[in-house]
């Protein structure tokens, strides 16, 4: 079973990235090309960084389900923000 549950994470994760790698595409919102720019820029690894921003736009749609709400695309663009400052 744990195996399954790895695969399902794994799935899960792979289109959380490739939702951030859409979102760097589209521009919108603009902070996530920022934000991968400012980290790469830093030394980071692009895989580092499309993990980092994936950690935070999982984050938000868990918010979002708890919640029961929309996706607040802007509370999730300060989050992504935030990874500039550490």
């Amino acid at each position: 079973m744990k195996e399954l549950e790895q695969a399902e994470d794994g799935f899960a994760f792979a289109r959380l990235v490739e939702a951030i790698e859409n979102q760097i595409a589209d521009g919108h919102p603009r902070e996530a090309g920022l934000v991968m720019m400012a980290l790469t820029a830093q030394g980071e690894e692009h895989d580092t960084v499309l993990e980092k921003m994936a950690d935070v736009l999982a984050e938000h749609v868990a918010l979002s389900a708890e919640n029961d709400q929309p996706f607040d695309v802007n509370a999730y663009a300060a989050g992504l923000l935030k990874l500039t400052q550490t």
